[in-house]
């Protein structure tokens, strides 16, 4: 992933509800990378991905581990 690459994700099966409400309210039309693979305190070091919502303007983290980007060319 690169900055400013608009992104479609989807959780993962590691995903907490946290995640799994963050991209069901805010990732219809995709997030765009603002950082990526930081290890934020916030999230206890793990790598993780600043996004901002293309929709509605949201804008945090979310853990690597727990999301997954859709190839939508499948």
């Amino acid at each position: 992933m690169k900055v400013n690459e608009q992104i479609m994700l989807r959780w993962t099966n590691k995903a907490q509800q946290r995640t799994k409400n963050r991209i069901r309210e805010n990732g219809r039309s995709g997030f765009v990378v603002i950082l990526a693979h930081t290890q934020p305190r916030c999230l206890k070091h793990r790598p993780a991905l600043l996004l901002e919502s293309v929709d509605t303007g949201w804008r945090g983290w979310l853990p690597c581990e727990e999301v997954e980007v859709v190839d939508e060319n499948r």
